[in-house]
């Protein structure tokens, strides 16, 4: 067992490796961008490799999350602020993105406290952060980073180690060695245990444009080998992720365009109690979105291209306690234009149009197969809350057009800070 799962790990250690390598040649190639959740670190989870997602996904999940996609550019994953959406994806179910991050400096802003707040989710479901933390300037274009996801149960606690250079043209690199659960082994009162302890790393770099709308992110998770062992939920779990996102959006005469890029190859290995052997569970997630706006008319008309694929085999944790076998193959066209209604109200309506490939079975579950159209439609009134500030709330209602049917209710805060 000890040897086959040494080789198992020399292979996937290779397959990552290139995914690694495949992701850095194109990061200066490629014109893209992505979701913000991956422009943020994203190091192991202990709730995500153990017990997984909690719902499994049925046909409009991804088509509800992109309806559901930040409006407003700003605040950025980069920026201060509050950027926050929510919506519905079923009677019982939320989908919720929300972050607060503010850097509050002091000394002639040579020093600063960090506060960054934030409530997402992922394939592996939901999640929560609070980070706190300090920064120092050494020198006027370098600085450390000091953070810490701190909890009262001591062994829960993860620690980040930061820097961050900024260049003579106001670009940047920055690179984190995050430490998840780091004192687990010493402090937990349970008999679970970190057989190869786990870390992540993390590495952005970001360049603004000549112009405020021109501006390029390309950001990297990679989390290397690591053993968990939960006694309390009689498995042993093997895990390897790299998660990355391009981002680049810029201004070319009248036209505003962006373009996105995310990607996710995960790795694992299951030995349950209950089984004799092991389960190799795969995750591979590529999604690309291009969208232009119109600038140069009144009612800013805007067309976006967007494809979502997702593969996924093997043991979905013990919330489920499934073997799955999920392919998804989505592509979707979308159009938008806004009609401003009074000073301070927009009403921007959205159609998106889908034709979905999808196969999705399961050891207990129903399984879940389409090939055909899905749509939505939806109403979005942008509320102008300060336009100082450029704080905007949006409340959204959707409709599906496949069916007759009310396709959930949409929430949106942007407030830079």
């Amino acid at each position: 067992m000890v040897q086959h799962r040494a080789l198992m790990r020399g292979q996937r250690m290779r397959s990552t490796l290139k995914t690694v390598l495949g992701i850095v040649i194109l990061l200066p190639a490629t014109s893209a961008a992505v979701t913000d959740l991956n422009h943020l670190p994203q190091p192991w989870r202990q709730q995500a490799v153990v017990s997984g997602a909690e719902e499994v996904a049925n046909v409009e999940r991804y088509l509800h999350e992109l309806t559901f996609e930040h409006s407003e550019p700003t605040p950025s994953a980069n920026g201060n602020g509050i950027r926050g959406t929510g919506g519905s994806v079923g009677s019982r179910r939320l989908y919720l993105d929300f972050r607060f991050r503010q850097d509050f400096g002091f000394n002639e802003d040579r020093q600063g406290f960090l506060l960054d707040i934030q409530r997402s989710e992922d394939f592996d479901g939901s999640f929560d952060r609070q980070l706190v933390g300090f920064r120092h300037q050494l020198t006027d274009a370098t600085e450390v980073w000091l953070q810490g996801d701190v909890f009262a149960d001591k062994s829960r606690s993860d620690v980040y180690l930061s820097g961050r250079h900024t260049f003579d043209d106001e670009s940047w690199l920055h690179g984190s060695w995050i430490l998840p659960d780091l004192y687990f082994n010493a402090k937990t009162r349970s008999d679970d245990a970190f057989v190869d302890p786990a870390q992540s790393f993390f590495v952005q770099w970001h360049r603004p444009g000549e112009q405020p709308q021109n501006v390029t992110t390309a950001s990297i998770t990679y989390s290397p080998p690591s053993t968990f062992d939960s006694r309390e939920e009689s498995l042993v779990v093997e895990n390897e992720t790299v998660r990355g996102a391009l981002t680049h959006q810029r201004r070319s005469g009248y036209w505003n365009l962006r373009m996105t890029l995310s990607a996710e190859h995960t790795r694992r290995d299951y030995d349950l109690d209950e089984l004799a052997g092991s389960i190799a569970t795969s995750r591979d997630h590529v999604g690309i979105e291009a969208e232009a706006i119109y600038e140069n008319h009144r009612l800013r008309p805007g067309v976006g291209l967007h494809y979502f694929y997702l593969s996924e085999q093997g043991y979905t944790g013990r919330n489920l306690d499934e073997i799955a076998d999920v392919r998804r193959s989505e592509p979707t066209l979308s159009g938008h234009f806004s009609l401003p209604l009074a000073p301070a109200v927009t009403l921007r309506p959205e159609i998106y149009l889908s034709v979905p490939d999808i196969e999705q079975s399961y050891s207990k579950s129903d399984d879940e197969d389409h090939h055909g159209f899905t749509g939505k439609f939806s109403l979005p009134f942008e509320i102008l809350l300060s336009r100082k500030e450029n704080a905007i709330l949006t409340l959204a209602p959707t409709f599906y057009l496949h069916k007759a049917a009310f396709g959930g209710g949409n929430l949106q805060l942007h407030w830079p800070m």
